[in-house]
């Protein structure tokens, strides 16, 4: 009787030896997978930021190169008005100058008087002064009692027809028209309206850098 009680102590001694180690080869199995799974999803979540990141990069490389050609079609733009709207106040100054010309001979002399004495107040002598065709006889009548014209030779020439003056020496060049005056005072006003262009620009850009 005890050895076939010994007999079955020993086979449940077995059985329960052999469930726990089905238990603990199912536990193995379980943290096996439960690894698996954390490194299969760290590894998917890894990919995925990855891809973002060059995604984002990307997004913010395109929206660099949109925002430089926005920026550059915008210049382009406001630098092509600019120049019409040189063009167009060129073409208004000579019409205005044409009009005072044939309407208002006094405000006209009075005008061509002035830049002529202004040249030759600048300049030395002897010296020639060259002033629009049909301007010389003003130009005498008006400066002769003043003294400007002594050593001077007055010339008429061709100014483009926009009047004015030009004063020559042997060694300098006085050039007082009004096509150069313009010229000066275009230049001027160019690069006063290109930094306010760039000072506006660089606002908005910065502006919406933080947006």
């Amino acid at each position: 009787m005890e050895g076939g009680r010994g007999l079955e102590s020993f086979k449940e001694a077995l059985k329960r030896e052999h469930l726990a180690g089905i238990k603990r080869l199912e536990q193995e199995r379980d943290e096996k997978i439960t690894n698996l799974v954390a490194e299969g999803r760290m590894a998917v979540q890894k990919k995925v930021s990855a891809l973002r990141k060059e995604q984002d990069a990307r997004f913010n490389s395109l929206a660099g190169e949109k925002k430089k050609e926005g920026w550059s079609s915008a210049r382009a733009v406001f630098l092509e008005e600019f120049s019409r709207l040189k063009e167009r106040a060129e073409g208004e100054l000579r019409q205005r100058v044409t009009a005072l010309k044939s309407s208002d001979r006094q405000r006209y002399d009075a005008a061509m008087a002035a830049l002529a004495r202004e040249a030759l107040e600048a300049c030395g002598r002897p010296a020639v002064l060259f002033v629009e065709t049909g301007d010389g006889g003003l130009i005498t009548e008006a400066l002769g009692g003043e003294g400007f014209l002594t050593d001077v030779e007055v010339r008429e020439s061709n100014l483009d027809g926009w009047g004015g003056c030009r004063a020559e020496t042997e060694n300098e060049i006085i050039d007082n028209t009004l096509l150069a005056r313009w010229g000066r005072m275009k230049t001027v006003f160019s690069l006063k309206l290109s930094r306010l262009m760039n000072d506006s620009f660089t606002e908005i850009s910065g502006r919406i850098s933080k947006l």
